[in-house]
């Protein structure tokens, strides 16, 4: 199964767990409304599914509503190609447009079903989303 980003945050916090304000906006001037009601910096986020959006230019930061107008209309209805996209990319139809938070920690936690051994497998990780992957292959015995 997968969902977005948005749609994940929407269940945790039905069970509780405190996630940053956000709305998803399928159109730059709805993105600039989220930003205004949010006030203050914002984050946008595309939502596709791959990884290594920050790297690829999906996810931005915005000061003002109209640079999050901006922001978003120079990503809805373009390709991200991403290092697990292959060249042709995958299509932005949506981004999430979320309250700026500052960060003291960024923690990582992924779940996949192993199909082998038909159980779910859990790794957690200080590294952050960011290379995740790169620090898990230098380092497995931390993972």
């Amino acid at each position: 199964m997968k969902i977005h980003e948005y749609q994940a945050k929407a269940l945790l916090t039905q069970f509780g767990i405190p996630v940053p304000e956000g709305t998803i906006a399928s159109e730059p001037s709805e993105a600039m409304e989220i930003a205004t009601s949010l006030e203050g910096k914002v984050v946008i986020k595309a939502q596709v599914y791959a990884g290594g959006r920050g790297k690829a230019g999906g996810i931005k930061l915005a000061s003002e509503p109209e640079e999050a107008e901006r922001l978003a209309g120079q990503m809805i209805g373009t390709m991200l190609v991403t290092h697990q996209t292959g060249k042709e990319g995958v299509p932005i139809h949506k981004v999430l447009v979320e309250k700026a938070v500052d960060i003291k920690k960024e923690l990582y936690l992924g779940i996949v079903i192993d199909s082998i051994k038909r159980m779910p497998v859990i790794m957690a990780s200080e590294a952050g989303g960011m290379n995740i992957e790169e620090v898990a292959q230098k380092s497995p015995e931390k993972y």
